[in-house]
């Protein structure tokens, strides 16, 4: 057995590794056999042969900045997760897509900077902030040094310094409608909501209604106190749409109930850790989008909570009435 696992090195063919194992001996050829199977149904052989040469494909460069990621990617092709037998594929999907980011703020720098580690070829972002001091325990893309810079302008050079194989576009711009969005959507495969002014239910419905029914959108708003939003997902033409779910959360913690009020506290407390975590769920969740592997958030509404470390996610079905992705519908029947 150890033998067989040394000559699996994806340059010798099962006729190759019979001669060099069984040495004609029927029944060694049948135990080889029988291996190969166990490996194969149990997904521990590589869809590729020689991994380095495959990764090469990249460029020697890509190949040994993205070297550690290419391997995750190949192993989820290898387990049948994917729809393509190489790793290289995938990340090739990554360098030739682009993604929005709504808000590069706590939740959204952490989105972006992920993403720029992923190698999103072409990353847009909005946002009309400038960066205080109060920003720094949270927001991961800037220093001390930004204080005053606008958002934008500070995160794409902080990209850009971390990735030198993509392209980061920066918008400073208010979002105030979704006219707002329709030029950033212009060749965009995802968008990422991370935006929370003049709130985050404001902007999710301008999101929604600039995306349908072309761009798959992610809803995150972020979290308060100990309930983080990882929210859904939603791909035009195969899942509930933003409609869908409003109607399906809208009572949710008693919102139905409650009125407009002025707080206690203008902003709410936040923690760089906890900004971190709702917003790499989310940049994951993209990463898939853009890679083609099957999103996680879709037809259900998800949350975090942080005291006991629990998701919560629900079922959002798409309601056979919706004027946008029910039955009746024009995009009913896609995908």
């Amino acid at each position: 057995m150890k033998r067989v696992v040394v000559l699996l090195d994806g340059r010798r063919t099962v006729d190759d590794i019979e001669r060099m194992v069984c040495d004609g001996d029927s029944e060694r050829r049948e135990d080889l056999r029988d291996v190969l199977t166990v490996l194969s149904e149990e997904r521990i052989l590589s869809k590729v042969g020689d991994v380095a040469e495959e990764f090469g494909r990249l460029g020697g460069e890509r190949a040994e900045f993205y070297d550690r990621q290419l391997r995750l990617l190949q192993d989820f092709c290898d387990e049948g997760l994917a729809d393509c037998a190489s790793g290289v594929q995938l990340q090739k999907r990554l360098d030739g897509s682009t993604a929005v980011v709504c808000g590069v703020g706590g939740l959204g720098g952490w989105v972006t900077l992920s993403l720029a580690n992923a190698g999103v070829g072409t990353i847009r972002l909005c946002d009309f902030d400038r960066v205080e001091p109060s920003n720094l325990t949270r927001q991961a893309l800037f220093t001390a040094a930004d204080t005053g810079r606008h958002k934008v302008d500070a995160a794409a050079a902080r990209l850009r310094a971390v990735n030198p194989f993509i392209t980061v576009e920066p918008v400073n711009r208010r979002i105030d409608g979704p006219g707002d969005l329709a030029d950033l959507l212009d060749g965009a495969d995802v968008l990422v909501n991370a935006a929370d002014q003049p709130s985050a239910n404001d902007v999710a419905g301008w999101v929604a209604e600039a995306c349908w029914p072309d761009v798959p959108h992610i809803m995150g708003t972020g979290y308060a106190y100990h309930i983080g939003v990882i929210g859904t997902t939603i791909v035009p033409g195969r899942s509930a749409c933003w409609a869908c779910v409003r109607a399906e959360t809208f009572a949710d913690h008693g919102r139905d109930r409650m009125k407009s009020l002025v707080g206690k506290r203008e902003k709410a407390g936040a923690i760089g850790a906890l900004c971190g975590l709702v917003g790499n769920i989310l940049a994951w969740e993209a990463v898939r989008v853009l890679t083609g592997l099957p999103p996680a958030f879709t037809g259900r509404w998800t949350e975090i909570d942080f005291w006991p470390l629990e998701l919560r996610s629900r079922p959002i079905p798409q309601r056979p009435d919706c004027p946008a992705c029910g039955a009746g519908s024009l995009t009913a029947g896609l995908g």
